[in-house]
């Protein structure tokens, strides 16, 4: 098995907001795992506001569940619960974000779901058994697999979209709603809402629980998986691109990406990770 990763910085914002993603390979074992933090509202001076809480949850989600899959790892071997073991990852990197938030005061007596929001991540994570690849993920973060001849033959869906559509669909005037406003409604009745309406972030509440995906997709010589954050998915629909992730040239991929970025700031320039293995 190769493997291969890269993570690129916003191309669009250039204030303290850091690169938000976070993603980890396992060095003894098929374990992979990208996270995308969740950007947190600007202070009303323009300040972005708590700026390493989304990067820091990020980094919790990737290193918990890789941590907790490589040691549930000859469980996994004897086919046992499989899908078990990758949903107590989950708990175990939400309940760890749960704790950076009460570490950092971000409690529910102080929410305003705006300059004072949970630190959260959504993410995917993936363990190769033999032939065969367990997932699971919540949020737009997402894998895909490609075959030899780099054409797709599996996506996960984006569980965000949908939820978003469905407020938009709600709220017809939501077109002249501020950006606060808008971002109020999202997180407070959207996020984690019990009812599956919504999407799912680890947010350290429980109910992000609702809206754990998973799924098994066996795997054939020369397929391509690769785990993504939201901001790949335009790339992924570029047929050279693809190429470039076969061939692991750091260097033609860092131009191309990067000269996607200068074409189309808005569609190719938010963070961009991945971690790929080629099987």
């Amino acid at each position: 098995m190769k493997t291969f990763s890269a993570t690129y910085r916003d191309f669009v914002r250039f204030d303290v907001k850091p690169n938000e993603d976070a993603f980890l390979i396992s060095k003894k074992l098929p374990i992979f795992a990208v996270a995308d933090g969740v950007t947190q509202s600007h202070y009303k001076n323009g300040r972005y506001a708590l700026p390493y809480g989304a990067k820091l949850a990020a980094k919790i989600f990737c290193k918990s569940t890789v941590k907790y899959l490589e040691k549930s790892y000859s469980h996994i071997l004897e086919n046992v619960r499989i899908k078990n073991i990758i949903k107590e990852s989950f708990d175990l990197a939400n309940q760890k974000i749960r704790e950076l938030n009460v570490k950092h005061g971000l409690v529910d007596k102080r929410m305003d779901y705006l300059q004072h929001d949970w630190f959260d991540t959504v993410g995917v994570t993936a363990v190769l058994v033999k032939n065969t690849l367990h997932y699971g993920f919540v949020g737009d973060c997402g894998l895909a697999i490609f075959n030899k001849n780099n054409k797709k033959i599996f996506q996960t869906k984006d569980m965000v979209a949908p939820a978003i559509k469905r407020f938009e669909k709600m709220y017809s005037g939501h077109a002249k709603f501020s950006f606060d406003k808008r971002t109020f409604i999202v997180r407070h009745d959207f996020r984690n809402n019990p009812d599956k309406t919504g999407y799912g972030s680890f947010t350290g509440e429980e109910h992000v629980r609702c809206y754990y995906a998973f799924g098994a997709k066996k795997l054939q010589k020369g397929d391509m998986v690769v785990l993504y954050s939201d901001g790949m998915v335009n790339l992924l629909k570029d047929g050279e691109f693809i190429k470039i992730l076969r061939l692991r040239d750091k260097t033609k991929l860092t131009n191309f990406v990067m000269q996607k970025a200068k074409e189309n700031s808005k569609k190719y320039g938010d963070d961009r990770t991945f971690a790929l293995a080629v099987v």
